[in-house]
């Protein structure tokens, strides 16, 4: 049975909340990039528990700037059944000197229980990088890092649901579409709007118009050989909730009314992602386990004028690179997904579905990256050459299992 640490109300008393003080500041140092040394390690900041965290890369590759994500749940199991999400922090630990590692705890259902920890990291080739975890189980502490991610509900009425970013890319779901925009420099842009966004601005601008296609990862389900795209006008529009909006991880949730197909009702939820330094969306397909039945879904992508598209099953990626909005020059767009899901592709005369076995009760994980020519995600020219190698590189990164592991000290 999972024992789930309910969430403090407020320090008790005048000496917590002086200790709290001290540790913000500390830890806002170590934030700063500096470290903490042996004579002021983190139990003199008020930490009382630690635990280690072990992460593990298996492959030969550099995984740069890796999105590592935590399962609360699974440290209590493990390790700590009193963990505390709300007076915690991660340290590398250097000689004695203790690194603070920026993370962000997430609460997935709204029920002030944080079920996920995201933290950025770089993972060096066949590595395992250790980590130092320090709690107290009362108490609480508000860190805030640098935000290099953010989400937002929609600013335009009956058109726009939800957008969310990372400081190198942005998203917005349109009608179920979604579109991206590029950025000239690294930085957050979506707390402004609404603004016009066609036009080329100070930031960047909107470089990629769906039309009636999926634009970049629309979803579609299959009945069949038969496609129910989840986009559109016509399309059930999703119920959307902003569960995070950084400073480490921009979360949405996306829950569409239930579909009906040949085979049944279908209700599907996606969680829509952007991480710190990441210039690609992660989406997590929910499909309820009560469905009792695989669910054939995925994203599209968006035919693109004087495109040249790249595909290929085993490694997991499709890309095209073409035109993009108007007066936005070429961009590039790719579906990455596990290739054990790969159930096929069709084409309409608008975009591309990748189809994937997703089973009830399961997460299916897959990606959707963006580039844009004259912005800080180009792949150099020339670009229709360079984009697919560097989706294939960003594929085999993506689709590395790396492991998360628990040791008590």
């Amino acid at each position: 049975m999972r024992t789930r640490h309910a969430p403090p109300l407020r320090p008790a008393g005048l000496t917590a909340l002086a200790g709290l003080a001290v540790l913000a500041l500390a830890v806002g140092v170590a934030a700063a990039g500096q470290t903490i040394g042996q004579a002021m390690g983190p139990e003199a900041l008020g930490f009382k528990k630690s635990f280690i965290v072990e992460i593990r890369n298996p492959s030969p590759l550099a995984l740069e700037n890796h999105a590592v994500v935590i399962d609360v749940a699974a440290i209590r199991e493990a390790v700590a059944w009193d963990f505390n999400t709300y007076m915690y922090a991660l340290f590398e630990d250097k000689g004695g000197e203790y690194s603070l590692v920026v993370s962000q705890a997430d609460d997935l259902d709204k029920d002030r229980y944080h079920d996920e920890i995201v933290l950025i990291r770089t993972l060096p080739p066949s590595s395992t990088t250790r980590l130092l975890c320090y709690y107290t189980p009362e108490r609480s502490f508000q860190l805030m890092p640098a935000q290099k991610a953010f989400a937002r509900g929609g600013w335009e009425a009956g058109a726009v649901e939800a957008g969310w970013e990372s400081n190198l890319i942005a998203f917005k779901l349109a009608r179920g579409r979604i579109e991206f925009y590029g950025k000239l420099q690294s930085g957050l842009i979506l707390k402004a709007f609404p603004k016009p966004d066609t036009r080329p601005q100070d930031w960047g601008m909107d470089v990629l118009d769906a039309g009636d296609s999926a634009g970049l990862g629309g979803l579609i389900l299959w009945d069949g050989a038969a496609r129910v795209p989840l986009f559109g006008e016509s399309a059930p529009r999703p119920t959307v909730t902003v569960l995070a909006a950084g400073p480490v991880r921009a979360l949405i949730k996306a829950e569409y009314p239930a579909v009906r197909a040949a085979s049944g009702e279908t209700a599907v939820s996606v969680l829509y992602s952007a991480f710190a330094d990441g210039a690609y969306s992660r989406q997590d397909l929910l499909i309820p386990e009560k469905a009792g039945r695989a669910v054939v879904a995925g994203p599209g992508l968006e035919k693109l004028p004087g495109e040249t598209p790249a595909f290929d099953k085993a490694k997991g990626y499709l890309a095209v690179w073409g035109k993009g909005a108007d007066k936005a020059g070429e961009v590039g767009l790719a579906a990455i997904f596990p290739p054990a899901a790969f159930a096929g592709t069709d084409e309409t005369a608008a975009d591309r579905g990748v189809k994937l076995e997703a089973r009830p009760g399961a997460r299916l994980t897959y990606w959707v990256a963006g580039a844009w020519d004259r912005g800080i995600t180009t792949p150099g020219v020339p670009g229709a050459k360079n984009w697919p190698r560097k989706v294939e590189e960003l594929a085999a990164r993506l689709l590395v299992p790396v492991r998360v592991e628990f040791k008590s000290r």
